[in-house]
């Protein structure tokens, strides 16, 4: 596992309930490095890409037996290094992660909206500038996001995923401050999409060259922040099928393996279920899809080592929430006007799997609410998270592979 946080402590308590050896690889002990299913873990001093963090994991394959294990990122910056490094590693481990000549398809936002455009599948109104001087040119609707189109340096840098504009003064004020931050060539505006977490859902899938093995669709009820959220905080495994079909069209055209979200929202102004994003690895609340049935850790295990996996159906009701977070974001909904406080404690009882706790591991929960509190702590005295590098974006190209 490379990173600890509270998605590989999902994968590990899955896998090492099943007596598979776990091994986790962190620039910082989260959650999952405290858990009782972890047999070795190794620390890295730095960033988690780059060159030096590949060498790293090749000398580690050689030089503490961990050659053909099966190598699983759970970070997005992490998951690009190991496409991009595909052929150093793929001599060493076992690779779950496709190569970047497929993969950047899902992964950079300017080739999923092209790709969205040529299946019909809705996707927000997006402009693409190539400088200011573009972006003072173009009609651009309000309120709107910037947003990178493949790098996430923004949210290391603020804390956030994107930077809300409502007018055209604020747009080339947004614009310039985050020039100044990211290679404004992946820089993005993009219409909102009107609507609180009842209107955003997904699709959870285990994938096999293009083929949707077994999924689930959820609605991502709550996060946090409640405006534009670095991630969920409570979601409902619900049955919307008039999801599957888009997804399993965008999943196919893409010959997409291994574990694939795909998020939607709902826009109530035509109806019309809207692309948002593509995740290609274990996402945030992955374990609700073990308590349905679906237990997509394991899958990916299984068709790593050779082992055919067979189509499961999900068994809806259960719901997921991440309490250190979901608490302050019922606050938010609840000064926005968007909840009450007693329908938010309507939300609490029922069969719900926690992100983290568990009286069987307890360890991780104490681990994760220390980093939320350094975080916090951080994000007070600063204002931001902390900047960390980030490896190169690639040029746009024209024509997507064939599945």
């Amino acid at each position: 596992m490379l990173g600890s946080d509270f998605k590989a402590l999902g994968v590990v308590r899955s896998l090492g309930r099943r007596g598979i050896p776990c091994v986790v690889i962190d620039d910082l002990p989260r959650s999952a490095w405290y858990s009782r299913y972890v047999g070795t873990r190794f620390r890295w001093s730095g960033a988690m890409w780059g060159p030096a963090f590949v060498q790293f994991l090749v000398e580690l394959a050689s030089n503490h037996g961990l050659r053909d294990c099966v190598l699983l990122p759970l970070q997005d910056e992490v998951v690009e290094l190991v496409a991009r490094s595909h052929a150093s590693l793929s001599g060493h481990y076992r690779l779950v992660t496709q190569d970047w000549d497929r993969l950047r398809w899902a992964h950079d936002k300017r080739l999923v909206r092209q790709v969205s455009g040529e299946l019909g599948i809705p996707y927000p109104r997006t402009w693409i500038p190539a400088g200011l001087d573009d972006l003072a040119q173009m009609e651009i609707t309000y309120p709107a996001i910037i947003k990178p189109a493949i790098s996430i340096r923004l949210q290391y840098a603020i804390g956030r995923k994107v930077l809300p504009v409502h007018s055209r003064r604020e747009l080339l004020e947004q614009y310039r401050f985050a020039s100044s931050i990211i290679d404004p060539q992946v820089l993005m505006v993009q219409e909102t999409i009107p609507g609180n977490g009842g209107n955003q859902f997904s699709v959870g899938a285990f994938c096999k060259d293009g083929q949707m093995v077994a999924a689930l669709t959820a609605r991502r009820t709550r996060q946090y922040p409640v405006d534009y959220g670095l991630a969920s905080t409570f979601v409902e495994a619900i049955e919307i099928p008039e999801l599957l079909e888009p997804a399993r069209r965008l999943i196919a055209r893409l010959g997409l393996s291994g574990l694939v979200e795909v998020e939607f929202k709902r826009d109530a102004r035509d109806g019309a279920d809207k692309l948002l994003d593509i995740n290609l690895r274990p996402w945030g609340w992955h374990t609700l899809c073990i308590a349905c049935g679906l237990d997509f850790p394991y899958m990916q295990y299984l068709d790593a080592i050779g082992e055919r996996v067979e189509p499961v159906l999900p068994r809806y009701g259960s719901r997921w929430r991440r309490l250190v977070t979901d608490v302050p974001a019922a606050w938010q909904e609840i000064r926005a006007g968007i909840t009450t406080p007693a329908r938010y404690l309507r939300s609490l009882p029922g069969a719900t799997v926690a992100s983290v706790i568990d009286m069987a591991d307890p360890l991780p929960a104490v681990a994760d609410l220390a980093v939320t509190l350094r975080r916090a702590v951080h994000r007070g005295r600063t204002g931001r998270a902390p900047i960390a590098d980030e490896p190169a974006s690639s040029p746009v190209h024209a024509s997507v592979p064939s599945a």
